[in-house]
């Protein structure tokens, strides 16, 4: 009894003595597979040969703009979005698209937003320029250049500024704290340059140049502001360029030198 028990004991499932048994099975898993496979790219080919607009499904059917797109860049920012709102709220590539439009000169920054089921929604943050960069550039609020195709009117009538770009902000704050400093004299600023020895020229709206030099800024300034309301503000129409780089005092270049000459102010102030 027992040796019968043992040789009915090791007998083994049919299943895995049969042999090709694994290999038939595993060959109509594969033959399913393969007709699944074809069905769907036939489906695929179908669809985008005959019927390629449920592609595109759901398709967009609003595009909201909050902030506002620059005239210059409307024709161009209305081709980007209507290339991208085509291919369907699903497959919109939204990085793509916020590339593209972030290249548009005069847009800083923008935000884009796939509402459900059917709106792209888009938020432009406009360069909005304080100061011109040279001669073809221009400074948004933030401190960053940018070069537009041109620079027009209304632009052309705004501050200069011009250096190494990498110290622009520098620059902007540097103009921007001297602005402040000179309103209560009445004088406006019109322009400030530094060249690669990061010397600086500060150019008043009268068009009298200030040569700054480099370091000590606000002493400097302190001292014309003095010089100014002690005696050069009655003569500021016959002065070309107040020069700041002595230690104590300045000097006056005057337009005409036939009246003037050329001499240095060497008031302790």
């Amino acid at each position: 009894m027992t040796a019968r028990k043992r040789k009915h004991a090791n007998k083994t499932p049919v299943s895995q003595t049969v042999p090709g048994y694994f290999s038939l099975r595993s060959a109509w898993d594969v033959l399913v597979i393969a007709v699944l496979l074809g069905v769907v790219a036939y489906g695929a080919y179908w669809i985008r040969t005959y019927h390629p607009g449920l592609l595109a499904w759901p398709q967009i059917q609003q595009v909201t703009v909050e902030g506002e797109v620059h005239a210059d860049d409307r024709e161009a920012f209305k081709e980007v979005v209507t290339a991208h709102v085509a291919k369907g709220f699903f497959r919109i590539p939204m990085g793509r698209l916020r590339q593209e439009l972030a290249e548009l000169p005069w847009i800083y920054q923008v935000k884009v937003r796939r509402t459900w089921p059917a709106t792209l929604e888009v938020t432009v943050y406009g360069q909005n320029p304080i100061a011109r960069w040279g001669k073809t550039g221009l400074m948004n609020v933030y401190g960053g250049i940018f070069f537009p195709e041109s620079v027009s009117a209304p632009h052309t009538a705004l501050p200069m500024l011009y250096g190494e770009e990498a110290r622009a902000a520098v620059l902007a704050g540097i103009f921007e704290r001297n602005i402040r400093r000179l309103e209560p004299l009445g004088l406006q600023l019109q322009g400030l340059f530094e060249d690669d020895r990061l010397s600086k020229h500060l150019v008043l709206s009268n068009g009298v140049i200030l040569v700054l030099g480099h370091g000590e800024l606000g002493k400097k300034v302190t001292r014309f502001m003095t010089a100014y309301e002690e005696y050069l503000s009655p003569h500021m129409e016959q002065v070309k360029k107040i020069d700041l780089r002595y230690t104590n005092g300045l000097a006056v270049e005057w337009k005409d030198s036939q009246l003037a000459g050329n001499f240095k102010l060497e008031h302790e102030l």
